[in-house]
């Protein structure tokens, strides 16, 4: 049985439509998929870099705060026993004061901006959830470990 034109056409037409149908069903969701993967493993590495350089601003808070204390303690010192305090040491109280208010200041900042990092890591997961709940949930787990990990870490540097 021959057939016509028109008919071939049709059938053509089915046949493209229904692996066009597949295409874009599977593929995409695998490409939604894969977008919602990078873009929740950025968002963590974007907030676990702000977490790191927040610690690290900590770190240089404390160590300029004592050298502050030992300036202050050593120009109280020296004005209770009615000796001149030198300009060197007003000057590098000072310094310090401005410097440890700017990192105050900087650190707020980065706390505001690690917690709506925090907001687009959970809004990112949870896209992905609708994906596939499977590697979000890994994502989660991987987050609560190193949360719990940092936590221990800091702990024994406090000590």
């Amino acid at each position: 049985m021959k057939k016509t034109a028109l008919q071939e056409m049709k059938i053509d037409k089915k046949l493209l439509l229904t692996e066009l149908t597949l295409e874009v069903n599977q593929p995409e969701n695998k490409q939604d998929e894969n977008a919602l993967l990078a873009t929740s493993k950025a968002e963590i590495q974007k907030a676990e870099q702000l977490i790191l350089n927040n610690e690290n601003n900590k770190n240089l808070s404390s160590k300029h705060n004592k050298k502050l204390k030992i300036d202050l303690v050593l120009k109280a010192d020296l004005e209770k026993d009615n000796r001149p305090v030198s300009t060197k040491l007003l000057d590098r109280i000072e310094n310090n004061t401005e410097f440890l208010n700017d990192l105050d200041t900087q650190m707020d900042l980065s706390i505001v901006e690690i917690n709506i990092s925090n907001t687009d890591v959970k809004n990112a997961i949870s896209a992905l959830r609708k994906v596939d709940p499977k590697k979000a949930a890994e994502l989660e787990n991987t987050i609560n470990l190193k949360s719990k990990k940092t936590k221990k870490m800091t702990i024994i540097f406090n000590k």
